[in-house]
């Protein structure tokens, strides 16, 4: 009898177990149900490609950057997060915030030196990524989604209300001579090199504008007291972020390592051929109108998982279509850059332009005279949607046409 109660009461004990189990699990499902989706239009889906480099890449700030609050703790409970987690923010009282509004979180870190005067010139500021209001309770915690990530975040960053960067032009529009240094790389390291950020000591001050280009030089070795060696470019900066002391760029083509201190020079605006007469444009087009050049494909080059480096056989390839090119050197050349599904539209966005930027550097050293033009779609264009490595390796890659 005894025996029996016992396995009733065991049975019993199971069963409410496995009710509480349902419950639980009923309540967990509603309770992940209820974070909202990601929003139909997320910020910084319409950014050309370098408009989303720039969102990313950070900035050196003179002055305390403002905030509108911070991060105070995370619905999971870990010391990192990234997209798709629901943080828990406290927002200063002046912040007017409402469901749906984005925020964009970062953090200031390193303090930034001159490296040859010693002066102050601000904080790093470190991108971290893009807030979704979720959730306003009455008891001033605000809950916000992570719908973008650039970099892992934690308790203690600070947000401020997102504003998309502004369109970087593709051709230099200010003029006049303009010499600084290279302060400091996004990545920590010694030397830098093509496709990398770097941050410099010119700003909109200076006279620093969206689309202006510098060449990096070495200083030249001295080798008196009066004299040196003369200072020897070694790279080519394009601006895409201008602060009032500061302004960051992307390294477009490089012949050495970028190192702190490094001389800058802006460069000279494209100069603009004169318009012709309207009458004579006219009676040369009747008389030397060259025949169409029909676009054609070049076979593309493909990439290792999140690498823009070309390998010894996208080398050959290269070198082929470069033979090709030089017999034609009127052929406008197309440089695509593509990524496959894996990871945010922005960041897959400067990654195919890397790998253009890598197929159109490799090019310009056979000494091609053929106009080039680099764009990225990211992962917006793939040429195969199976989820799989198969499909994956044939999206990543440059894909170059040529031809007007």
């Amino acid at each position: 009898m005894g025996k029996t109660l016992r396995q009733m009461e065991w049975g019993r004990s199971l069963m409410a177990m496995a009710c509480a189990g349902m419950l639980l699990g009923t309540g967990a499902i509603a309770f992940a149900e209820s974070t909202p989706p990601h929003s139909t239009s997320l910020p910084a889906s319409k950014l050309e490609s370098e408009q989303a480099l720039a969102l990313q890449s950070g900035y050196v700030q003179a002055f305390p950057e403002p905030a509108s609050g911070m991060v105070i703790d995370a619905r999971e409970a870990k010391r990192l997060f990234g997209e798709g987690d629901v943080l828990y923010l406290k927002l200063a009282p002046t912040t007017d915030a409402k469901v749906g509004d984005w925020f964009t979180l970062f953090r200031p870190t390193t303090h930034m030196y001159h490296p040859i005067t010693r002066e102050y010139m601000g904080r790093m500021v470190s991108i971290r990524g893009i807030l979704e209001i979720a959730k306003i309770p009455g008891d001033g915690v605000v809950e916000a989604l992570v719908v973008r990530s650039f970099d892992a975040m934690a308790s203690g960053d600070l947000l401020r209300p997102y504003k998309a960067p502004p369109p970087v032009p593709a051709q230099q529009v200010t003029s006049g001579t303009l010499t600084g240094i290279v302060l400091d790389f996004k990545i920590p390291r010694q030397l830098t090199g093509q496709l990398e950020i770097v941050y410099l000591d010119k700003g909109e001050m200076d006279g620093v504008a969206l689309g202006d280009r510098f060449t990096v030089s070495h200083r030249g070795r001295r080798l008196s007291a009066t004299s040196k060696n003369p200072d020897q470019a070694v790279a080519e900066l394009k601006i895409i972020s201008v602060q009032a002391r500061t302004s960051t760029a992307v390294v477009l083509q490089s012949a050495d390592v970028i190192r702190r201190g490094d001389i800058i020079h802006r460069l000279s605006p494209p100069a603009v051929p004169p318009r012709e007469n309207a009458s004579d444009a006219m009676a040369d087009a009747t008389t030397t109108t060259p025949p169409m050049l029909s676009r054609q494909e070049l076979a593309a080059v493909h990439f290792a998982f999140d690498k823009w480096h070309l390998s010894d056989e996208d080398k050959k390839t290269l070198a082929e279509h470069a033979a090709y090119l030089k017999q034609n050197p009127m052929l406008a050349i197309t440089i695509e850059g593509h990524a496959d599904e894996r990871g945010s539209r922005e960041y897959n966005l400067v990654l195919g332009e890397k790998r253009a930027r890598a197929v159109h550097a490799y090019l310009l050293a056979f000494g091609l005279a053929n106009p080039m033009r680099i764009t990225s779609f990211g992962k917006e264009r793939p040429l195969c949607i199976e989820p799989d490595e198969t499909c994956h390796a044939m999206n990543r890659r440059a894909h170059l046409t040529a031809g007007n």
